[in-house]
């Protein structure tokens, strides 16, 4: 589910899986993961395996094993069995030089504490919204598409940008994400509109590019970000208004 906020923590590429795309950060480690790759050309047997080569077992270990190991990540290697339920001689042998190029060095660092991702479904997604002075074409509507790659950018002119969306109808909610490409506004605030008056979530500092707001369920028909201080003119990727089961 694109609602999940995994796919931003993803600054810098360390490895890229062939197939599943799959990609680690290269900078710090940040939750538990799984990668997994065939060591021969597919994951499933084939009648040529016994005669095409396996996967070049040097960059195996230290472009794939080493590296996803060391940032808490398992890897699985597929070794697919032949028509007899063996395992082809090439294959055997490439198992044989990954056990002496890999040695097991004990536990990885711990991982620090994570927030829970977000698997609710995004109750922003496309409503109906509002926003003080965008920059040119980077228009509001780019803050609740479901879309990490644009974003809405306000007017280098708006001294306290702000951005609004509008249910329409009352909808309970328990948490808010406002997500940057990246981290740059530095302090703000978050209401919502419970049919009398603005009832205030959030008003303070926050200088994570993800800013992920839990709190009890309020009930409102609209909620909003007022922006106080920004490094640059500040543009929002997604707003986003989740209702978790807890």
């Amino acid at each position: 589910m694109r609602n999940t906020l995994l796919k931003v923590y993803t600054t810098q590429i360390l490895n890229r899986m062939k197939w599943a795309r799959q990609r680690m950060s290269a900078d710090a480690k940040r939750m538990p993961s799984l990668a997994c790759l065939p060591i021969n050309c597919s994951w499933f047997w084939k009648t040529d395996f016994p005669t095409v080569p396996v996967r070049d077992i040097d960059k195996l270990v230290s472009e794939t094993i080493i590296p996803l190991n060391n940032n808490s990540c398992n890897f699985i290697l597929n070794v697919a069995p032949n028509r007899d339920g063996l395992i082809d001689e090439n294959a055997l042998e490439g198992l044989k030089k990954i056990g002496k190029l890999w040695k097991n060095e004990g536990a990885t660092v711990k991982l620090a504490p994570l927030d829970l991702p977000i698997t609710a479904s995004n109750i922003a997604l496309k409503q109906a919204a509002n926003s003080s002075w965008s920059s040119d074409m980077d228009i509001i509507d780019f803050a609740n598409d479901d879309d990490y790659h644009s974003s809405w950018h306000s007017n280098p002119a708006v001294k306290k940008p702000w951005l609004e969306l509008d249910f329409k109808n009352e909808k309970g909610f328990n948490t808010i994400v406002v997500a940057e490409q990246k981290a740059n506004i530095k302090s703000y605030r978050l209401d919502y509109w419970d049919g009398a008056a603005w009832k205030e979530l959030f008003n303070g500092e926050n200088l994570s590019q993800i800013k992920v707001h839990r709190f009890n369920t309020v009930w409102g028909s609209k909620v909003r970000i007022q922006i106080e201080t920004f490094a640059e003119t500040p543009s929002i990727a997604e707003f986003q208004v989740f209702n978790e089961r807890r």
